[in-house]
């Protein structure tokens, strides 16, 4: 998708809402900033324009969005208003959040202890939200975690979400897709297309490993294809972080190996069990993370916070696709649930 508003941009009507400028455009359509002519709020639109050169689930996708979203209202998930169509065209009406990605301000840099955990705190709670509505996203990673310019957190994209009350297999389940992004998808995701709310908590638990780290914990060249990734989160342990990261507090440590367990059993079971060890973990390690005046200034950690027990990390070259670090977990989350991590 080409980001950034179009130069020739020409303001136009669908249903009550007039768009502004144009925030991207891709092969299928394009993002709109609008006005609300009722209500004057500003909103983005989602444009899904279907021609035969379109992806033929692209309009599934679109609609389950709308399906899905219309379950839940939650401040930490992007609301979807409503439904246009007109033509051959289909909008989404969604709450426009201004601001940036996770994943725009992971590439700026680390972000502290303190803001990693706030972030992710509140992608779980929504998650929790979702599964209590009975939604499964089967897509969290940082590219759909919006992060507003007052500091609100917000998942997005549910265009590939499966309700767990609906026995019918999506259409792309139907053709042998694989749903989900490489990098971010749990074991049970790569095996099957069914699965329960634990694994989007995997998924978080994989953005919390590359807050904490600076890299996801599985990683293969372009060149060998996303099929590497995927069997690596079925197969292989991921390297302790504390390897990344040396001096890291054992016991986040320990709960960031147990968000990763291969066996769904073996992991925490419910997005607020997941928040309530990780706040447990914060309280102690940075007291500070629900009070930050900086909350809002997403950038890395202030001189001289340090959250690791030595001063400085050296840079670690990610080894080689499959080359595996022999060494095991040993620490016990004691956490509500407690699991020992197993590989």
């Amino acid at each position: 998708m080409r980001l950034g508003p179009a130069p020739d941009f020409v303001s136009r009507q669908i249903g009550r809402y007039l768009t502004k400028a144009e925030l991207g455009r891709g092969g299928a359509g394009a993002v709109y900033l609008a006005v609300d002519s009722v209500t004057q709020r500003e909103v983005a639109i989602k444009e899904l324009i279907v021609t035969p050169n379109v992806d033929p689930t692209a309009l599934h996708r679109f609609e389950q969005e709308w399906r899905v979203m219309a379950r839940i209202s939650h401040p930490n998930i992007v609301h979807v208003f409503d439904l246009e169509r007109q033509g051959d065209a289909s909008y989404l009406i969604l709450e426009y959040v201004p601001g940036e990605s996770l994943r725009e301000l992971i590439n700026r840099g680390f972000l502290s202890l303190d803001r990693s955990v706030a972030i992710l705190d509140r992608i779980l709670i929504a998650l929790d939200q979702a599964h209590q509505c009975g939604i499964v996203h089967r897509d969290v990673k940082p590219e759909n975690i919006l992060i507003s310019r007052s500091g609100e957190v917000k998942v997005a994209d549910f265009g590939v979400a499966r309700l767990t009350d609906d026995a019918a297999p999506s259409s792309a389940t139907r053709l042998g897709t694989t749903i989900g992004t490489p990098q971010y998808m749990s074991p049970e995701q790569v095996a099957s297309s069914r699965v329960d709310g634990r694994s989007d908590l995997y998924s978080a638990g994989v953005i919390l490993y590359e807050l904490i780290c600076g890299r996801p914990p599985f990683t293969a060249p372009a060149s060998r294809g996303p099929f590497t990734v995927m069997t690596m989160h079925v197969q292989v342990p991921p390297k302790l972080p504390a390897i990344h990261r040396p001096g890291i507090d054992p016991e986040l440590q320990a709960l960031m190996l147990m968000a990763l367990a291969k066996n769904p059993d073996l992991r925490f079971q419910t997005g607020s069990e997941f928040a309530e060890a990780l706040r447990a973990v914060a309280d102690r390690i940075c007291p500070g993370w629900k009070t930050d005046p900086n909350f809002a200034n997403w950038g890395a950690a202030p001189e001289g916070r340090q959250w690791f027990r030595s001063a400085t990390a050296p840079t670690v070259t990610t080894p080689a696709a499959g080359v595996v670090d022999g060494s095991s977990p040993s620490t016990v989350w004691r956490g509500s649930g407690a699991r020992r991590y197993l590989r």
